[in-house]
């Protein structure tokens, strides 16, 4: 069956592509989410988690659902993940390109609609209310995504690699994965979830994860969409005991984009890392509201945030931290560090803290700058030019990020992509 064209802000209901196929388990989420969007539309920029952000691009394209494609994705393998490896273009699941053929016994990397038991986990994060547009009208209309399950003390060696691809020509589509996440105690994981494409589309994706008792998922989330695309994706993460989550979030692409990642430390001895690198020209827009949540004791949580920001370009950071009563012994750091590269960019950040209790370590700060004239003459007087070392100064500003990427491959595709962008072409030996 054919979906009707529909516009973003129209919440008239998008015909189900799945048709008898779908998860029963699905049906309540999506009728309390189609409820939650009905008569609503986009924020604006009177909301005040949406003031820097104008949506009046998106909400004036005309959107299809996005169409089953054949891509070409050589230059998209990692070959670490050669053997656990999903694929969806344009939102629907692509077996050819997919291979799971090395994942450890009782490991589960599935595509979402092929999976009946994920309908116990599906919503449990991110409920349906009237709270997030964009959640629930993913809720409502996603039809497929990836189900990850890493049983008790299992340790996946290997990344687990998601990579969402978009591609329209002719009419602008939208895509609107959800993905799934179950790391039971004592298990290990690496995971990439990687967004990309070219032409005109909206991602509208959102994650659910669950971290066990002693548990570890590490994650790397990359969004290197079309310029002219424009991406929002909600995640939400619940942390047991003695967990740990680690998160790193690069985005170069989109025209604009929007990340709200929400963590929720639910268990003594949890640790949290939560680091982002934007990196922006033209007229692009990124936009990151985080929330860590502290409602237990001796947990820490460290979150770095970088944006470079070049021509009439913005970065938006409103990250808040909450220690509630009784979590004592929290150790929570947060930093938004921005560097400015021409007099028309723009950083607005935003960075809070709210403690309700005592005896914690907890520390914000923000910086907003421009390159050090007395690092550039450092570097000039080693025989750079000045555009050589502006170039290897803004290099520098995001390498430190990129160098803690576990998957090689990976790092070097990304340092490849920072030294383009910031012209640092004679850095190559460092990649």
């Amino acid at each position: 069956m054919k979906a009707p064209v529909t516009s973003v802000g129209d919440c008239s209901l998008v015909p189900d592509l799945l048709g008898t196929s779908r998860p029963q388990g699905w049906s309540e989420l999506r009728l309390a989410a189609e409820s939650a969007v009905q008569h609503r539309d986009l924020p604006t920029t009177k909301d005040e988690d949406w003031k820097y952000s104008d949506l009046r691009e998106l909400k004036a394209l005309t959107l299809a659902p996005g169409q089953p494609a054949t891509l070409d994705i050589k230059d998209r393998i990692l070959p670490e993940a050669r053997g656990t490896r999903l694929v969806f273009i344009n939102g629907h699941y692509d077996p050819h390109h997919s291979c799971t053929s090395a994942l450890p016994q009782g490991v589960r990397l599935l595509h979402l609609a092929s999976v009946s038991e994920a309908a116990t986990q599906l919503g449990s994060l991110l409920i349906p209310d009237g709270s997030d547009f964009f959640a629930n009208l993913n809720s409502a209309r996603f039809l497929d995504g990836a189900y990850i399950f890493v049983p008790k003390n299992v340790k996946v060696e290997a990344p687990l690699h998601l990579l969402f691809l978009s591609h329209s020509s002719d009419k602008a589509t939208i895509s609107q994965p959800r993905i799934i996440v179950v790391v039971e105690s004592g298990a290990e994981v690496e995971l990439i979830e990687e967004y990309a494409g070219d032409g005109t589309y909206f991602t509208n994706s959102c994650v659910e994860i669950f971290v066990g008792e002693n548990a570890e998922l590490r994650h790397e989330r990359i969004q290197r969409e079309s310029a002219d695309a424009f991406h929002i994706s909600n995640l939400r993460a619940k942390i047991s005991r003695d967990g740990r989550y680690h998160s790193r979030t690069i985005s170069f692409g989109a025209s604009f984009s929007r990340q709200t990642p929400q963590i929720s430390i639910q268990g003594t001895g949890a640790d949290v890392i939560l680091d982002g690198l934007a990196l922006l020209n033209g007229t692009q827009v990124a936009d990151t509201h985080s929330i860590l949540d502290h409602t237990q004791p001796d947990c820490t949580s460290h979150q770095l945030h970088k944006a470079i920001v070049d021509d009439e370009a913005r970065a938006v950071f409103n990250g808040r931290i909450f220690v509630r009563r009784g979590a004592h012994g929290t150790d929570a750091r947060q930093q938004s560090r921005n560097l400015l590269l021409s007099e028309k960019a723009r950083v607005d950040t935003k960075p809070q803290l709210e403690i309700d209790t005592d005896d914690v370590k907890c520390a914000h700060g923000a910086a907003i700058g421009q390159l050090d004239p007395e690092e550039l003459f450092y570097l000039q007087s080693r025989g750079l030019n000045d555009q050589a070392a502006r170039n290897l100064l803004t290099y520098g500003f995001a390498a430190d990020l990129l160098a803690h990427i576990p998957v090689a491959s990976l790092r070097r595709q990304l340092r490849q992509a920072v030294m383009e962008r910031t012209n640092a072409t004679d850095l190559g030996e460092l990649a």
